[in-house]
């Protein structure tokens, strides 16, 4: 079969890395996979099987060519460059970037066909695959809590979602919360849990790096934004650290809150015990390394990094977010806490006075219908029957 799959960009994302997983195994199973892009980015692709194909809406060679943005303008200093980059900035504004750019990979997919298009993820537009890919099935992937969204956020594609064969929902959270928001679209909505390769997670744990430890090492991986939650949990990490409690928490990811966050890091004092390591293309030694993984999240749709962290049998301390139920047990596989500051001051203290509790939690078990891909790809191609 013949997949085409759509994703804003291939960062470095919870959703992005399962897509990897989930298309190396489509690929494994003999199906033919091309991802698109609609902004290039593909800091991902390296991941991906040799097999994947890549295509792209907005290119970069076709961003250089239309685009321009006012800080570009100013940034030039000679006259004719202002003039060419005004006119671009013209355009972008009057034909439009991405839709001149989609009307041009529209002519691209005119006489191409497949099996199944994916649009796999909520806040890209479903309207691309669905005008210009022909495909015998559609498929529209759900990755957080719906219901967290800002009020209304979906309704602008519901219409659009109705086109859709099937919603895929990557949660039981998620399901009961689109079914709940949207029930016009229960009859076509389905929990599949995302695809991990539990193999590779365990090799590139592995990997040789120069990451040294020293005492209570925390672990936490994801971008910088505010619904990650660092913000609130430097504050408890001050006042445990006021209180005496010895720790060094280290945060692998980057994104647009990152210099709010160093500066509060840095106006607290706490430059020695919490540390911005960036992008990480293998962050699973970080994890192995670790005595304990930590999920602040004020939401999420199912967070896939705890995944990761149970299958390097890591204790893993998460906020009260969607999905975190269906993968750990808490007290005996995991602490789930108080979606608060005061919940997870608690939650962290706790482990800090008794470390002994942390192997205990580094059990993993319960997990197998998370992690058998299998099964999931038995549930995912009954749907194409």
């Amino acid at each position: 079969m013949r997949f085409l799959i759509h994703i804003p960009q291939l960062i470095y994302g919870g959703a992005e890395k399962v897509l990897v997983d989930f298309a190396n195994y489509l690929v494994k199973k003999g199906h033919e996979v091309e991802i698109l892009e609609t902004y290039d980015c593909g800091l991902l692709k390296p991941q991906f099987d040799k097999r994947v194909r890549f295509n792209v809406i907005c290119s970069k060679e076709y961003t250089k060519k239309y685009y321009a943005s006012l800080a570009d303008i100013k940034a030039d200093r000679r006259l004719t460059g202002k003039i060419v980059k005004a006119g671009k900035l013209v355009f972008s504004k009057i034909v439009g970037y991405r839709r001149f750019a989609e009307r041009l990979s529209a002519k691209y997919y005119k006489n191409k066909r497949y099996d199944v298009a994916i649009n796999y993820l909520e806040i890209e537009n479903p309207k691309f695959i669905l005008s210009n890919i022909n495909a015998n099935k559609y498929f529209q992937w759900i990755h957080t809590d719906v219901k967290k969204l800002t009020l209304g956020e979906l309704d602008m594609f519901v219409a659009m979602y109705e086109k859709m064969d099937y919603i895929i929902c990557v949660s039981e959270t998620a399901y009961e919360s689109m079914c709940e928001l949207y029930p016009s679209l229960i009859s076509k909505t389905h929990v599949i849990y995302n695809f991990f390769d539990i193999d590779a997670i365990k090799r590139k744990a592995e990997e040789k790096n120069d990451f040294k430890t020293d005492g209570f090492t925390i672990v936490s991986i994801g971008r910088m934004v505010e619904l990650k939650g660092y913000s609130r949990a430097i504050d408890v990490l001050k006042r445990l650290n006021a209180e005496g409690y010895g720790f060094a928490w280290y945060i692998i990811g980057d994104g647009g809150e990152r210099t709010i966050i160093e500066e509060k890091i840095k106006a607290y004092g706490l430059e020695n015990q919490i540390k911005l390591l960036g992008l990480k293309d293998n962050p699973y030694p970080y994890i192995k390394a670790c005595n304990l993984f930590f999920l602040p999240s004020l939401y999420e749709g199912f967070p896939t990094v705890t995944i990761e962290a149970k299958v390097l049998n890591k204790p893993v301390l998460a906020t009260e977010v969607s999905g975190i139920r269906e993968q750990i047990e808490n007290g005996k596989t995991g602490i789930i806490v108080e979606n608060s500051k005061e919940g997870i001051y608690q939650g962290l203290k706790k482990l800090l006075d008794e470390p002994m509790l942390l192997k205990k939690l580094s059990d993993n078990s319960g997990m197998q219908k998370v992690l058998d891909n299998d099964m999931k790809y038995e549930q995912f191609m009954n749907l194409m029957r």
